[in-house]
């Protein structure tokens, strides 16, 4: 399925009207129209309040065969073994966007998610996030990545680490002058 009809069936699964969902959202009603049409593309940051107001991740939303709303209580790889080779990754690109994901687990429907980041300069959230629960982990592996975490804001340069709580308003940015190349795990998964 396109990411526009999984963001419909989410949707009408939580019984929202278009117009309902875009004021919860604070998007026009036309803007989420083209979005289930697949007219045009959501930004990453429209992207998630979506997943946020319709209580799925990201993720569910740009699978080509989710399962929208899936329940995380219980681990469905509990005894099984999963590799994702290097060239078998989920990857996420929104057009118009220098922001790729590669997921690194093999789906999100396990209790974490793993997920290698690359983001252009001047690329980034421009709106923090926040989850009802979990932490999340960040390391640098290339550049330099602003991480903005309540009223903080961390520069992480390569090498460095941070975890913090995902219930507190984050985002993250690149504000250098070259690529930042970062992998993240979140529990639960969050993407």
């Amino acid at each position: 399925m396109s990411l526009g009809k999984n963001i419909k069936l989410a949707r009408v699964k939580r019984d929202l009207t278009i117009k309902a969902l875009a004021d919860k959202i604070d998007v026009s009603s036309s803007l989420l129209s083209k979005i289930e049409h697949n007219v045009t593309n959501p930004s990453i940051d429209v992207l998630r309040k979506i997943a946020m107001e319709l209580r799925v991740s990201v993720g569910d939303l740009v699978d080509s065969d989710p399962d929208v709303g899936s329940n995380l209580e219980s681990n469905p790889r509990e005894n099984r073994i999963s590799v994702v080779r290097a060239d078998e990754r989920k990857l996420l690109r929104l057009p118009d966007s220098g922001v790729v994901y590669q997921l690194l687990t093999p789906d999100l429907q396990g209790l974490a998610e793993f997920v290698w980041v690359e983001l252009e300069p001047g690329e980034g959230g421009a709106e923090s996030i926040f989850h009802e629960r979990g932490e999340e982990h960040v390391l640098v592996l290339e550049g330099t990545l602003h991480v903005y975490v309540g009223d903080d804001v961390f520069v992480l340069k390569t090498g460095d680490c941070i975890v913090f709580d995902a219930r507190l308003p984050h985002r993250y940015k690149n504000e250098g002058l070259e690529k930042a190349v970062w992998v993240y795990t979140a529990v639960p998964p969050t993407l």
